[in-house]
């Protein structure tokens, strides 16, 4: 393979893989795109592992040859052994059966068993000075002006803050499959804007029941104020019918969660879990409104940005709050979360709304 990710362990491609019948691995390093964790893991059992650090060119191969008795089959095609490459990317691989007489089949084994002498053994020295350069690496994200964020695991998520304006930056105009354009600080309705509306409502009056209708519908993502990026309630009707019929139920939630100042984890699930025991009120509903009230801390879990999100998580879309509590620890952890506010007043408004704009990097219209 030329690279390898496990998503420390919980991608759904690597818990599939039985590692006690992995005889021989040749995994490549350009880029530093393989994951320590799987190279870590790989190299447990003895004489299991080679990398290969220098070649002709890039290390570029992807395949996967089995054997049982004298029956050999072999997946060759564009995947690494990825969580990205095994959930959400586009990939094409094609499957090769027959057995150990098929030239095909022989010459692929060959190929792998010349690699594998090619290849380097795994030190515990090499390994660490690796993984100082895999995190340098993955703080310089490359993103392509009107491209998505791409993301493979949470570690994907790990960059400077001046990383993290410039990959907002080149969110401005993208163009979604629907045809419409993220507008991050553009003109309305943008990301920046609706999330100041939602502020500005809430500093003149903070019980939501309070609020006006339409400053309720803002903050459900309906409306002409809305951009809809953040999730919308316009299909979630029963929690539509508790917010205009009985705004004092949500009140009585949203109004603990302080518009500024600290927000453990602990508060964070305790709030979430009584949100979400109110009808219709499921974790895409719940987390919108945590996320447009406190942009600094909550990611909104929406269907445009859930499939990106899920790759975080090892594959898995979110569907509950011990999952999302996990995604907000990981997110909290990053370095473009916990750096100080900027003294640059335009950074700085995107630095109050950090958390929430995530969403901007990973939204995908479906």
């Amino acid at each position: 393979m030329a690279w390898a990710t496990s998503s420390n362990g919980q991608g759904r491609h690597w818990k599939e893989l039985d590692l006690g019948k992995v005889r021989r691995a040749v995994i490549g390093t350009a880029f530093a795109q393989t994951e320590p964790a799987a190279l870590e893991e790989l190299g447990k059992k003895p004489d299991r592992l080679r990398l290969m650090i220098n070649s002709d060119g890039t290390f570029h191969p992807k395949v996967i040859l089995g054997r049982i008795g004298d029956k050999l089959c072999a997946i060759v095609g564009s995947a690494n052994f990825t969580t990205a490459a095994y959930t959400s990317n586009t990939e094409l691989s094609v499957l090769l059966e027959g057995t150990i007489h098929d030239p095909g089949l022989q010459a692929i084994d060959a190929y792998i068993e010349e690699q594998w002498k090619r290849g380097t053994e795994l030190t515990d020295e090499w390994l660490a000075e690796y993984v100082l350069t895999w995190q340098a690496a993955r703080r310089q994200r490359i993103v392509v002006p009107m491209a998505r964020l791409e993301v493979g695991s949470v570690t994907d998520l790990e960059m400077p803050w001046s990383t993290y304006v410039e990959v907002l930056r080149k969110q401005e105009g993208r163009k979604l499959a629907n045809g419409s354009r993220i507008s991050v600080t553009g003109t309305s309705p943008s990301y920046a804007e609706e999330l100041r509306l939602v502020n500005a409502a809430f500093r003149r009056e903070p019980r939501f029941e309070k609020l006006t209708k339409d400053e309720r519908n803002l903050l459900m993502g309906v409306g002409r104020s809305s951009s809809g990026f953040l999730g919308s309630m316009k299909p979630a009707g029963y929690a539509r019918g508790i917010v205009n019929q009985s705004p004092e139920l949500v009140g009585q939630v949203l109004d603990r969660l302080p518009l500024e100042g600290t927000v453990t984890l602990s508060d964070a699930a305790d709030l979430l879990d009584e949100l979400t025991q109110l009808k219709g009120v499921k974790i895409g509903v719940a987390t919108r409104f945590f996320a447009v009230k406190r942009p600094d801390l909550f990611v909104s879990v929406n269907n445009g940005s859930n499939p990106q999100l899920a790759k975080l998580l090892g594959g898995r879309e979110i569907t509950n709050i011990k999952q999302y509590i996990a995604l907000l620890r990981d997110v909290w952890a990053t370095e473009w979360h916990r750096s100080k506010r900027p003294a640059d007043a335009r950074e700085a408004g995107l630095w109050e709304c950090r958390a929430a704009l995530l969403d901007a990097a990973l939204y995908e219209s479906v």
